[in-house]
C-alpha cells in the first residue's frame, strides 16, 4: 500500500503498521525526524534503518497514522530524499506505550541510498564563532544537518560503528546531544567536539611532526610567505597556496607539472567572489548551494595570469568545511584549491601517500586524523543562458541515486568510459551514479576504478547479473568487464551519451528523439572514431542519421595533443600538396620536414585513423586561427576560443549536406582568409548553431537533445538556445549529469531497461 490511501475506514479504530521508507534516509537526521513525529501524533512503535531503507512500525488510530504519513512526505529534513513509502497492516505492535529509535537491522537486502557529502549547515557555523559554544573554533564540526558522510561510510546502515568515527568514542555531552530526541545531534554519526573527536596536525614534507598548539595559524602563515601546503578536506587534500602570489602560483605549476590547465579558486565568502568573478542569480545560487561545487563564472582579470592562463573564466568555490572557513580568519586572500593528485589521477586521500607522491609539490602537510574511507572530488559546473552544465559530478551530486523510467529487469553495473570515468549501479527503476573517478590511463586510476566497483558492491550488497561497458575495446573499463564471469552488453558510445541525456531529462520509455552527440572521441559501428553524430534515438534502438565527414588523426593521439595536425589534415584534404605553401598559422607552427613527412602520412594513411569529431573540428578551428597548435590539457581549445565569440556579430560560415554526410569545407577555406580570431570563432560557432537548426528541420523535428563533451562549451549552448527559442524550437540539456563522458555508465544503465531478462 502507497502512503497516500486511506488506511481504514474507521479513523479512530486502533492498528499497527510496518512502514519501509526508500531513498536517502540515512544520515540526513530522518530517524529524529520519524521520532518527532511519531510522538507528535501520539503513536508508539520504534524507527530503525535497515540495508533495504528506514523501518516504521507505528500503532495508534488511523487518523493519527495517516496523519503521521502526510507528515512524513511534507515535512522532510532538507537533506532527506523519499523515493517510495511502502505500508502494510501488520499484527499489533507489542511495546510498552511510546516510541524509539532501535538498534539497526542488517538481515535484508540493501536497497538504500547512500548519502552525499554536504557543506557546512548556519547552525553549525555559528557555533564556530561563538566564543561560549564548546565546539568554538573546531574544525571538524558537523550535525545532522551537514558534513561528510559518503566519504566517511564503511558499510550500510548508516550508523556510527560503520563509520570512520568508530575509533573516536563520544565523550559524555556529546553522548547526551546524541541521545537526546530535541537536539539536532540526535544519531548524528559523524559529529564529534574537541575533546573527543579527531584533531588537526601539520607536517613537513618530508613527514617530520610541527610542534604547534595553533595549525590553522601554522598553515596559514605558510601560505602568506609563498607556500605550497596540502590541505585534507572531505574528501580528499587540496593544494593550496596564495591565488594573488604570482610567483607562488607559479612555481606550483612548475612542481606539479600543469602549465596552462585553470586552477579552481577558493574564495571567503560571496563578497570575495565578486571581486573576482562575474556573479549573476544562476551563478550566485550554484556557489551557495548545500553542494558547494566549483562554479566557473567570467573572469574580472584580477588575478595573476598563472591562476588560470588566457581562458576568459574562472573557477571559483566556496569554503564548504569549518577548516576551511577557519582559515580564512587567518587569512585574507584567494586560495587556489586544486585537487592533489597527479595529472588526472584519482585525488589522494592519505597524507602519507601526499607525501610519497607529491612530497616535491608541498612545503607542508595540514592532516586530520579522521580516515577518508571513499575519496570524492569538487563537483564542477558552469551554466549557459539560465541551463546548468554539469562538468564532474562528484562532492554534493554523487553518489545520489538517478530515477530510470522504468524499473530494470535485473541488477546491472556499468562500468563506463576510458575517461572521466564514472560507473553506475543499476536496480529497480533507480541508477547510483557513482562520483567521478577520473581517466584510466594509469595503474593508480585503474586500481581507483576497480575500489570503486568493489565499495558499491559492499555498499549495496549488490552483485550484478549483467555488467554493461563501452564497444571500445582498449578502454581498460571494457577490458575489465569483458574479464568478468557475468554476462556482459557493450554499448555504442554515442547511444549511451544520447541515453544519458534522456534519462536526466525525465524522459519517457516510449520516447524518440533526435540526438546531436557531439564529442571528442567515441568508437564507431564502422571501427572508427566517431563524434560529429545525430542519431534518431531510443531506449531500444538508435540509427545514425548525419555525421561530419571524417578527417584523418594524422600520428593518432597525438593529433589529439595537438590540434595542429587536424587542421593539416583537413588542408590535405581539401588543398592536397598545394597546403603546404598557405599562410595560416596552423603551417607556420610545422618545419618543412615535417609538413613533407605528414603529407606522406596522409597519402598513405599511416597510423591515421579516421574521425568524425565535432571536438576535433573546434581544434581544427583553433589551429587555423592561430588560437592553439598544441595542447596541454583536454578541451583546451575549445575553452580558449569562447572568450573570442562575439553574440553580436551576423557572421556564419558555411557547410554543405549531402545525404548523411556533413562537410564543412567551406568553413575550413573561411577560416583559411580569416585573420580576425573573433570573427573566426564567432563564424565558426555560429555554423555548427545553423548546422543544427537546418537538421532538425529537414528531419522535421521541434525538439531534440543535446549531448557530448562539445557541449560543455557555453558560448555554442547558449547561441543554441537562443537560436531554438527564437523558431519555437525546444532543446533539451542534462543538467544534473554530465554532457561529457561522466554520464556514459548512466546511459550504459538505461540501455538495459528493455533488455530482457
Amino acid at each position: 500500500m502507497q502512503s497516500d490511501q486511506v488506511l481504514s475506514t474507521n479513523l479512530y479504530l486502533v492498528e499497527s503498521y510496518q512502514l519501509l521508507v526508500k531513498g536517502t534516509v540515512q544520515g540526513v537526521g530522518f530517524r529524529p525526524f520519524v521520532y518527532r513525529i511519531a510522538r507528535a501524533n501520539n503513536l508508539y512503535g520504534h524507527v530503525a534503518n535497515s540495508p533495504a531503507g528506514v523501518v516504521i512500525e507505528v500503532c495508534g488510530t488511523s487518523a493519527d497514522v495517516e496523519h503521521f504519513c502526510h507528515q512524513l512526505r511534507a515535512d522532510i529534513p532538507p537533506l532527506a530524499q523519499i523515493d517510495s513509502i511502502t505500508i502494510e497492516k501488520v499484527d499489533a505492535i507489542d511495546h510498552q506505550q511510546d516510541f524509539r529509535i532501535v538498534t539497526s537491522t542488517s538481515d535484508c537486502v540493501t536497497d538504500t541510498l547512500v548519502p552525499v557529502d554536504i557543506s557546512v549547515c548556519a547552525d553549525c557555523r555559528r557555533e564556530l564563532s561563538d566564543p561560549d559554544n564548546r565546539r568554538y573554533q573546531y574544525p571538524l564540526n558537523n550535525c545532522t544537518n551537514c558534513g561528510p558522510r559518503y566519504t566517511i561510510i564503511r558499510d550500510l546502515p548508516y550508523d556510527r560503528p560503520a563509520t570512520a568515527l568508530s575509533s573516536f568514542p563520544l565523550c559524555d555531552e556529546c553522548r547526551t546531544e546524541y541521545e537526546d530526541p530535541g537536539n539536532r545531534r540526535f544519531h548524528a554519526e559523524a559529529m564529534a567536539c574537541p575533546l573527543c573527536g579527531p584533531q588537526l596536525t601539520v607536517t613537513t614534507a618530508g613527514g617530520e611532526t610541527v610542534e604547534t598548539d595553533q595549525p590553522l595559524d601554522d598553515i596559514a602563515a605558510r601560505i602568506h610567505q609563498g607556500q605550497i601546503v596540502g590541505i585534507k578536506g572531505v574528501g580528499g587534500f587540496h593544494i593550496v597556496c596564495d591565488a594573488g602570489n604570482s610567483a607562488a602560483v607559479a612555481l606550483l605549476r612548475r612542481r606539479k607539472r600543469r602549465p596552462h590547465k585553470p586552477f579552481a579558486v577558493m574564495v571567503r565568502d560571496e563578497t570575495m567572489a565578486e571581486q573576482f568573478g562575474q556573479i549573476d542569480e544562476h551563478c550566485r545560487t550554484l556557489l551557495t548551494s548545500p553542494k558547494r561545487p566549483v562554479v566557473l563564472v567570467p573572469d574580472r582579470g584580477r588575478l595573476p595570469l598563472e591562476v588560470h592562463g588566457e581562458l576568459d573564466r574562472i573557477g571559483l568555490i566556496l569554503p564548504y568545511t569549518p577548516l576551511h572557513l577557519l582559515l580564512f580568519e587567518f587569512l585574507d586572500c584567494p586560495l587556489i584549491a586544486t585537487s592533489a593528485n597527479i595529472a588526472d589521477e584519482p585525488i589522494i586521500t592519505d597524507a602519507k601517500i601526499l607525501r610519497e607522491r607529491l612530497g616535491a609539490v608541498v612545503d607542508a602537510v595540514l592532516d586530520v586524523n579522521r580516515e577518508i574511507i571513499n575519496g570524492c572530488d569538487d563537483s564542477v559546473v558552469t551554466h549557459a543562458a539560465g541551463q546548468t552544465l554539469m562538468l564532474r559530478r562528484a562532492r554534493g551530486y554523487a553518489p545520489a541515486a538517478i530515477m530510470l523510467p522504468a524499473a530494470l529487469p535485473q541488477r546491472v553495473l556499468a562500468v563506463g568510459a576510458g575517461l572521466k570515468n564514472t560507473i553506475a549501479l543499476g536496480f529497480g527503476a533507480q541508477a547510483v551514479l557513482s562520483p567521478h573517478i577520473g581517466d584510466l590511463d594509469s595503474v593508480a586510476a585503474e586500481s581507483y576504478f576497480q575500489r570503486t566497483i568493489a565499495t558499491f558492491k559492499q555498499l549495496y550488497d549488490f552483485e550484478p547479473e549483467l555488467i554493461l561497458c563501452d564497444k571500445h575495446p582498449d578502454y581498460p573499463s571494457s577490458r575489465w568487464a569483458l574479464q568478468q564471469s557475468v554476462a556482459v552488453q557493450q554499448v555504442q558510445h554515442h547511444h549511451a551519451h544520447a541515453l544519458s541525456a534522456m534519462v536526466a531529462c525525465g524522459m519517457g520509455l516510449d520516447t524518440e528523439i533526435l540526438a546531436f552527440c557531439w564529442d571528442g572521441t567515441g568508437y564507431g559501428d564502422d571501427g572508427t572514431l566517431w563524434g560529429g553524430e545525430v542519431l534518431q534515438t531510443s531506449y531500444r534502438h538508435y540509427q545514425r542519421r548525419y555525421h561530419l565527414r571524417p578527417v584523418l588523426l594524422l600520428g593518432g593521439e597525438q593529433a589529439i595533443r595537438e590540434p595542429r595536425r587536424v587542421a593539416l589534415s583537413l588542408l590535405f584534404d581539401y588543398y592536397g600538396e598545394q597546403a603546404l605553401h598557405l599562410d595560416n598559422p596552423c603551417i607556420h607552427s610545422f618545419s618543412c620536414d615535417e609538413l613533407k613527412l605528414l603529407l606522406q602520412m596522409h597519402h598513405q594513411r599511416l597510423n591515421a585513423p579516421l574521425s568524425s569529431s565535432v571536438g576535433r573540428m573546434f581544434d581544427a578551428a583553433a589551429s587555423l586561427l592561430g588560437i592553439c597548435n598544441k595542447m596541454t590539457f583536454e578541451g583546451q581549445s575549445g575553452m580558449l576560443m569562447e572568450k573570442y565569440y562575439d553574440s553580436s556579430l551576423d557572421l556564419c560560415y558555411g557547410f554543405t549536406l549531402v545525404d548523411d554526410m556533413i562537410d564543412l569545407q567551406p568553413t575550413v577555406a573561411a577560416l583559411l582568409q580569416e585573420r580576425d580570431r573573433i570573427r573566426g570563432v564567432t563564424g565558426f560557432i555560429n555554423m555548427l548553431v545553423a548546422l543544427a537548426m537546418t537538421i532538425m528541420a529537414r528531419e522535421g523535428r521541434d525538439e531534440a537533445l543535446l549531448t557530448g563533451g562539445v557541449f560543455q562549451n557555453s558560448r555554442l549552448v547558449a547561441a543554441l538556445l537562443k537560436q531554438a527559442r527564437r523558431r519555437g524550437l525546444q532543446l533539451h540539456i542534462p543538467q544534473q549529469v554530465p554532457m561529457n563522458d561522466g554520464g556514459i555508465a548512466l546511459g550504459q544503465v538505461a540501455a538495459a531497461l528493455l533488455r530482457k531478462n
